[in-house]
Order: structure tokens, then C-alpha cells, then sequence
């Protein structure tokens, strides 16, 4: 015993001396996760590009494929953007989304929705889709030049 320290409660343990306890530590439990960006690209022709980031847990399987889909709505458009492949190793990753020649969106408010799918083949042939985050967000669309899948000159 210390002779200078006073005896803790029964069963307080280490915790009361500010000492940490010998033994494993306990990791801590990620989950998938998915965000969009408050704001996104418009180009004059429509094209858009969105972004945000995810996390992708690995699951039971060794094989986990996954995918961020992304849907934007604005006004009377509404359209799938397409998908971005994830990697399921539990640390946050950023992903960015082009949609070209999906829809005429312009500058302003618009509605994303995405999903943090994953294709686990556990016990089946076929991979089966599974939906583990679905987030939906409203976005603001900026203007910016050019178009999103080919980079434009600039006059100089």
C-alpha cells in the first residue's frame, strides 16, 4: 500500500487513482457512415458534380464490394448520378460524383439522396445488395465553368 494515498472505495479499482487498468483494450465500434457535401458543381451544360465522404465497415465476409449511389433532384429533374466504389477498411474516405448528360440542372437549391450499398457473397453465388446508410440532404449547386467530364481551356 501507498502510505501517503487514502484507501479508494471497495470496487473502485485503478479507475480512482487516475490509473489506467491493465488488460486489452475494448476497440471502438465504427459503423458504416455516409455524408453529402452542403454544396456541388453546375456547369452551363447541366452536368454536376457532387461530394462528400464514407465509411465502409468490413463485414463478415472477406469479399465486401460496396458502392455510393447518389440521386439529385431538382424542379422537375431527377436522375441518378451514378455510383462510386468504396473500400471497406473502416476508415473515412471522400468520394466525388460526376453526372454528364443525366439531366438540365442549374445553380440553386436541389435535393441529394445517397446510399452506402454493399455486396456481401457470405453464402450466396451472387453477391447480394444490401442498403447499410441511406442519407438525404439538401445542396446548393454552384456555378462553375466548363463541363465535368472534359476539362476546358482557358483564354489567356
Amino acid at each position: 500500500a501507498v502510505p501517503d494515498r487514502p484507501s479508494p472505495r471497495p470496487g473502485s479499482g485503478p479507475a480512482a487513482w487516475g490509473e489506467r487498468p491493465d488488460g486489452p483494450r475494448v476497440p471502438m465500434l465504427w459503423t458504416d457512415d455516409l455524408t453529402i457535401d452542403r454544396t456541388g458543381d453546375v456547369t452551363p451544360d447541366g452536368s454536376v458534380s457532387l461530394y462528400g465522404s464514407y465509411r465502409c465497415v468490413p463485414g463478415e465476409s472477406e469479399n465486401v464490394r460496396a458502392s455510393v449511389l447518389i440521386t439529385l433532384a431538382q424542379g422537375q429533374e431527377r436522375h441518378g448520378l451514378g455510383g462510386h466504389n468504396a473500400v471497406c477498411d473502416g476508415q473515412r474516405h471522400r468520394w466525388v460524383i460526376d453526372g454528364a448528360d443525366v439531366g438540365r440542372y442549374g445553380p440553386g437549391p436541389a435535393d441529394a439522396e445517397g446510399t452506402l450499398l454493399k455486396f456481401d457473397d457470405g453464402d450466396s453465388v451472387v453477391p447480394l445488395p444490401r442498403t447499410t446508410v441511406g442519407v438525404e440532404r439538401e445542396v446548393r449547386l454552384v456555378a462553375s465553368r466548363g463541363t465535368s467530364s472534359v476539362p476546358t481551356a482557358v483564354d489567356g
